[in-house]
């Protein structure tokens, strides 16, 4: 069995080693590409030299292995970077991350010499976060998946980013439920998946997306003719009909509307009219009216504004308002109202 398990983790490195040849020549931007590939590297650490099934017993191993420590909050900014568009992640979570990267490898490099009451106030924690990434990541893909436009990441988001959240919630819960003492026959089982769901993926990215690109965020296809007639259709919905100021509006119910099928409006939104998700193409509506309005009623409150527009509260109308004008409405209206 052990023979097994040591032919399955060099087939699943294999296949790991290849996704991240893929993506390094891909065309995907550079900050996904190196987020990626020190995430498959990660991957590839724990599978050949991982601490928690003892196969290399060096004096290196423990050096060897910590980039698998990392491996958990790389899928979170990995996932993060993919799916999350035109925001950057908390502090808080930065902060998270490192304390989390001091302890967890200063952990792994004594290891051997961790002792019961370590075990409990150090490497319990550590798992937990671990798993506290791994669960957020899979969090990030099922929120956004009804506001994406972009149909090579709404498949992606089905089973890749996902698939990897599972394998390493599965890992982590089981080294922490066995106590690192994994039994061979789990270990074989896990490998095996391992393998099955790397192998997946890469016959899965050369039959639908050969050139392993993650992010497509202008058009990809020729406009066509029926495409523009809807991109225009849209645009008087949402210009004249004031579609936006619904503070519940959907995909769904635009598309109900205009009595055309849901995934041909998110092909228009993204392909003819260039957006990744469905809030950036409302927004832009919500933030172009808020500003003439915060120039035209310089007494009207601006939550009062945001409200009327769209938003649901302030912080997701500065947030968008700075997304798209680079300043805050306050801001915005000062500039404005002085320069005139």
């Amino acid at each position: 069995m052990t023979t097994a398990i040591l032919v399955l983790r060099i087939l699943a490195t294999s296949q790991v080693l290849l996704s991240a040849t893929a993506l390094a020549i891909s065309s995907n931007p550079y900050r996904t590409r190196l987020l990626g590939i020190a995430l498959m590297l990660g991957v590839v650490s724990y599978l050949v030299s991982s601490p928690v099934f003892g196969h290399i017993n060096l004096e290196v191993g423990p050096w060897l292995a910590l980039p698998a420590d990392v491996v958990p909050p790389l899928l979170f900014f990995f996932t993060w970077d993919l799916f999350e568009d035109d925001r950057e992640p908390p502090i808080f979570v930065w902060l998270i991350a490192a304390l989390y990267l001091v302890v967890a490898l200063w952990v792994g490099l004594d290891r051997t010499e961790t002792n019961a009451v370590e075990n409990i106030y150090l490497l319990v924690p550590v798992q937990l976060a671990k798993l506290g990434f791994a669960i957020t990541a899979m969090f990030i893909v099922w929120r956004g998946r009804e506001n994406d436009v972009v149909e090579s990441r709404l498949k992606l988001r089905r089973w890749f980013a996902a698939s990897i959240g599972v394998i390493v919630a599965a890992v982590v819960a089981t080294e922490l439920v066995t106590g690192w003492n994994v039994p061979k026959l789990i270990e074989l089982l896990g490998m095996a998946a391992i393998f099955i769901a790397t192998l997946t993926i890469n016959l899965a990215f050369l039959r639908l997306n050969p050139s392993f690109l993650l992010r497509d965020a202008h058009a990809l296809a020729p406009v066509l003719p029926e495409d523009t007639s809807l991109a225009d259709a849209l645009n008087r919905l949402m210009s004249e009909g004031l579609a936006y100021t619904n503070h519940d509006l959907r995909i769904a119910d635009l598309a109900a509307t205009l009595k055309v099928p849901e995934y041909q409006l998110r092909r228009t939104i993204n392909r003819n009219l260039g957006y990744q998700n469905f809030n950036q193409f409302i927004n832009r509506y919500r933030v172009e009216e808020a500003a003439r309005r915060l120039v035209d009623e310089p007494k009207t409150a601006v939550l009062n504004i945001a409200l009327d527009v769209g938003f649901r509260s302030i912080s997701s109308f500065n947030t968008a308002f700075r997304a798209h004008l680079k300043k805050t409405p306050t801001d915005y209206r000062k500039g404005r109202l002085t320069d005139s």
